[in-house]
């Protein structure tokens, strides 16, 4: 006679007295709306899991009021999940005070699981599922992507050639729920079987004295402690598709349920469904989610490597791939913010661009990303330059070197003179890498997409924060993975299109500006005009001359004394930045400072890539483009060198030896 077990449910395991208290933190790590944070998660696994040659097809399904699950069938998804969550919300309600609307969002949040259940499904296809030992949990378990997406936070299994890599994206499904809690279930290729398994992320809370951890788990039933309980996956039949104990029988009929009830993928295809149990509401409107997959995936879709689908009750199914995506992005123009990258026509141009950049497998230029050589070679800018102005399309190959083994990357422009200010896109392999801005100073669009597979695509993933929404210089990642001038190498490709276009678009015929600009105490808000050399202080009589200027130099300037002053003990604040095209001195400054926020400046005073040099004087780094020179002689010299081929602006202001203060952190 076979012991009937319990049924699946939710199970916490109580703390012991000895173990930390932590409450999740992973949320902080993600800066996007919810709808970009959920589609660029959920479709990064599936293009992870990607099966074969074939697209991923990555479905979402709004269950709304007319779907949802009954709530007399509803419970048995809900099971022993109720008083953690109801824990946690008197906990929550001790501290709201006087906050009544507060107040109401928690009664309501207690009084879902008496109704009904709406859900958002997530299915992936083409895919081959969580693959792995479902027994395993073991932090050396690489490519156990069961493990990875049940059983770790902060720890990837992924290989280096993944679009993820932090193990800190599954933490979307919780957060995408108002009960914090998902269900997965997943078919993997070459077996018969479906495995069922939740995860909750709630806070840490308490329950008759005893203490429980965030996390919790809706798995099988167990006759073990919650102490010695690993949670394993409710199965649908055995490993080979038969049901050899009563355990896996009763698993199979309720994993048959589930399918029913959330209308799951029918048997025999490979892959990952997500359910959401009561979606946040920007989740529920299908127009922020095509939004969200064409913001974020309009490249592998243009290159037929994905394609999402959309059904909502009351909406028509919608399919996004290569063929439709221009017109859905038109109709979903409406949920854009008021970015101008965000709206319809600046998504249809990159797509555009996009779609041409991958039918130019032959005839790419050849282009330089180091900033030491020529973006273009000369005998070539002519004719480019011709055909820029023309309002041609341009592609190039950007070569780069990293661990001294040649790599490259591509560049996709074209000339719009209707743009403000430039528009540049980032994709690394299928992924867009949104936050950067780098393309100000020119008419022009641009497209830089780098193989993920290549060294280059390593390195440029170990410069992304776990929401890879940028490429950090300075990233700790890079120097824990030991890469090479990895600093370099990441602005290289950040800055590529700008030199690229720095080199096209024609020089006016005046006198050329100095590659420096000396300014001077209430200079700094005069405007250039074309042709003008730098800012030109007004006519000075010798008695007026400035007591030190700034020369030319290779790559660089230099800060001198004039002859006829001597500005020992003295202190010199030198600040510096690239200069732009339009705007004053003012602008290119704040142009540093917005990259500096965003962790990717111009570059960087402390970095490899600029060297000082100084006579007779002391420099002291303040920050990325400021350094305080404290004169000690009157012959000093003061020298930086390793600019790229832009022009710089130098500020120069004099300070008192005791103005100088603490240095910057």
């Amino acid at each position: 006679m076979t012991t009937r077990l319990a049924s699946p449910r939710w199970r916490f395991r109580a703390m012991a007295p000895s173990e930390p208290n932590q409450n999740p933190f992973q949320g902080e790590f993600f800066s996007a709306d919810l709808p970009e944070r959920f589609i660029r998660e959920s479709v990064q696994n599936s293009l992870d899991a990607r099966a074969g040659r074939e697209p991923v097809t990555v479905r979402f399904t709004i269950s709304g009021l007319r779907r949802a699950v009954k709530p007399e069938r509803a419970q048995r998804y809900l099971n022993g999940l109720r008083p953690h969550f109801e824990a946690v919300l008197q906990a929550e309600d001790a501290q709201v005070g006087s906050d009544r609307g507060r107040r109401r969002e928690l009664r309501r949040r207690k009084a879902l699981f008496d109704g009904a259940l709406p859900f958002l499904l997530v299915e992936d296809f083409g895919t081959t599922g969580l693959q792995g030992d479902i027994s395993a949990n073991d932090i050396r378990a690489q490519g156990n992507d069961f493990w990875g997406f049940f059983r770790s936070i902060g720890i990837s299994p992924k290989g280096e050639d993944a679009g993820g890599s932090w193990g800190l994206g599954k933490w979307v499904f919780p957060d995408a729920s108002r009960l914090n809690a998902f269900l997965g279930l997943t078919k993997r290729s070459h077996e018969r079987r479906f495995l069922l398994m939740g995860q909750a992320m709630l806070k840490l809370h308490e329950i008759e004295d005893r203490k429980y951890p965030p996390h919790g788990f809706f798995a099988a039933g167990s006759g073990k402690e919650d102490r010695d309980w690993l949670p394993m996956p409710v199965m649908s039949m055995g490993p080979r598709g038969d049901i050899r104990t009563h355990r896996q029988a009763n698993g199979g009929h309720f994993v048959r349920e589930a399918i029913a009830d959330f209308g799951l993928r029918s048997a025999g295809e490979a892959g990952t469904s997500v359910v959401i149990p009561h979606p946040m509401d920007e989740l529920t409107d299908p127009r922020n989610l095509s939004y969200a997959v064409i913001r974020q995936y309009f490249y592998p879709i243009i290159a037929g490597d994905l394609v999402a689908e959309i059904v909502s009750p009351g909406h028509p199914r919608v399919t996004i791939d290569g063929r439709s995506i221009a017109d859905a992005a038109r109709r979903v123009a409406s949920v854009a913010k008021d970015d101008p990258e965000q709206q319809a026509e600046a998504l249809v141009s990159v797509i555009e661009l996009a779609r041409w950049g991958l039918s130019q497998s032959h005839g790419l230029v050849a282009a330089d990303g180091r900033r030491n050589k020529p973006a273009i070679a000369p005998d070539q800018v002519p004719r480019l330059r011709e055909r820029y102005q023309n309002g041609e399309r341009l592609a190039f190959r950007v070569h780069s070197k990293v661990h001294g083994k040649p790599n490259s990357f591509h560049v996709f422009l074209e000339r719009d003179d209707s743009l403000s200010s430039g528009h540049d896109y980032y994709v690394r392999g299928h992924l867009h890498i949104p936050r950067m801005d780098y393309l100000t100073r020119h008419n022009a669009r641009a497209l830089v997409v780098v193989d993920n597979k290549s060294d280059l695509g390593h390195l440029l993933r170990d410069a992304e924060g776990p929401s890879h929404e940028t490429w950090r210089a300075d990233a700790p990642r890079l120097k824990e993975k030991g890469w090479p001038a990895a600093a370099t190498r990441v602005r290289e490709v950040q800055h590529a299109a700008a030199r690229i276009l720095d080199a096209l678009v024609e020089k006016p015929a005046q006198v050329q500006r100095d590659a420096l600009s000396d300014l001077f105490p209430g200079s700094a808000g005069e405007r250039r005009g074309p042709g003008s050399r730098g800012i030109r202080p007004s006519p000075i009589s010798p008695t007026d001359k400035p007591r030190f200027r700034v020369n030319r130099v290779q790559s660089g300037f230099e800060l001198r004394p004039n002859a006829t002053h001597d500005l020992s003990g003295e202190v010199l604040r030198v600040r510096m930045a690239y200069d732009v095209a339009r705007g004053t001195t003012k602008t290119a400054f704040t142009r540093f400072e917005r990259g500096l926020r965003a962790g990717c400046p111009d570059f960087s005073l402390g970095d490899s890539q600029l060297t000082m040099k100084s006579h007779e004087c002391e420099p002291e780094i303040r920050s990325e483009n400021e350094v305080h020179v404290r004169v000690r002689g009157p012959d000093f010299s003061f020298r930086v060198t390793g600019f790229d081929e832009r022009d710089v602006v130098v500020k120069v202001l004099p300070l008192s030896p005791d103005a100088a203060g603490p240095k910057q952190g």
